[in-house]
């Protein structure tokens, strides 16, 4: 691995140095006071350009953008090449290996290691921000000394450019449980993208945790980076995530073994780590009861599934379902045979189709 000990802001890398595409850098003049730093660990060549134009497209100018590409095809370079004019120079660093198909979390954590500034936007290759997103950020957060992450308020649009969903708006002020709560009801939503957090808070926490596919670990993140003083929603600006088949949400269904672990991960950490920081004491019998719901809800966005899977569903409900043991089993076994007939309904009936909707996070959640 080319990255290492993100939790003491050591930088190491066996790869090639980064380097500036484009020749002058007023962006990036160190005599400039720059604040803010845009990431975009870049593999997909699909949707880079135009979420490279909504970066250059900023009204404010105060940032510096790093793209660190995980070992992409080559368009990736060529791509970021045909836009260096538009932002004076942009820092690119091409990885020597692609960490993101082993571990999403890490590659974010090698590309947040990039940096040097005090805050940190997180995007993605594929989704677009809007105009006035970095003015919002800078009129609302730079000086507030007792936040460590803010978020923007997102929509959801297709491969197209459509919008498709507009996304719950979040409260002005909360804390990460309370955020990881409401998730949990289904009252809320949220991508990586829509958060920006301070460099300090990433290394202190010791950056993303490693769940696979980064499914949930981006919820666990804004917990541990937003311990000081809780999560800040901007009052403008705003994200456009793209969901589309080539992103994790749509190619869900090639990973339920991997989306069942982080599932499993993430819920033992809300267990261990988030309902014991709760600030609104909703108790014990309300966390079992969320994260009962969440975990079922987990499952059923997973079915249908073969006899390995099912067993450890299985065995992992007894902890997260209240049911009784034959309860489960039945209930489990139902599901899964309605879901197994659904998909062959679906695919041998001429144009039927089950639209099939997730979370990146991280995607992707």
């Amino acid at each position: 691995m080319s990255y290492a000990d993100v939790g003491s802001g050591i930088r190491r890398f066996r790869d090639p140095p980064r380097f500036l595409l484009g020749g002058s850098d007023p962006v990036c003049d160190p005599s400039a006071a720059i604040d803010l730093a845009i990431v975009i660990p870049a593999f997909k060549p699909d949707f880079l350009g135009e979420a490279l134009e909504s970066v250059a497209a900023q009204t404010d100018r105060r940032f510096r953008l790093y793209v660190g590409d995980d070992a992409g095809p080559g368009d990736v370079r060529r791509i970021c090449d045909a836009r260096r004019v538009a932002f004076g120079a942009l820092i690119y660093h091409r990885f020597g290996d692609n960490l993101g198909r082993s571990s999403l979390p890490a590659q974010w954590n090698r590309c947040v290691a990039l940096t040097a500034e005090p805050w940190v936007w997180l995007f993605s290759d594929d989704d677009v921000m809007t105009p006035d997103a970095v003015a919002a950020f800078h009129s609302a957060a730079v000086g507030a000394e007792d936040v460590d992450v803010v978020r923007f308020n997102s929509e959801v649009i297709d491969a197209r450019g459509r919008r498709i969903a507009i996304n719950p708006r979040h409260p002005g002020h909360e804390s990460g449980a309370e955020f990881i709560f409401d998730r949990l009801r289904g009252r809320r939503t949220g991508y990586v993208v829509d958060y920006v957090f301070r460099r300090s808070a990433f290394d202190a926490a010791g950056g993303f945790p490693d769940y696979p596919l980064a499914w949930g670990a981006d919820y666990a993140a804004w917990f541990l980076f937003s311990r000081r003083g809780g999560i800040r929603t901007l009052p403008g600006g705003g994200v456009q995530y793209r969901e589309s088949d080539r992103s994790i949400s749509g190619t869900l269904r090639g990973y339920r073994r991997e989306k069942f672990d982080a599932t499993l991960r993430f819920l033992r950490f809300v267990e261990q780590e988030v309902a014991p920081a709760d600030p609104r004491g909703w108790g014990r019998d309300e966390w079992r009861r969320v994260t009962e719901n969440w975990f079922l809800g987990q499952v059923h966005s997973l079915l249908p599934v073969g006899p390995s899977l099912s067993g450890w569903m299985f065995r992992a409900s007894r902890h997260w379902w209240r049911a009784g043991a034959f309860v489960r089993l039945a209930q489990l076994s139902l599901w899964n045979i309605r879901a197994w007939i659904r998909q062959a309904l679906t695919r041998y009936t001429p144009f039927a189709r089950i639209p099939e909707r997730g979370n990146r996070r991280g995607d992707r959640e």
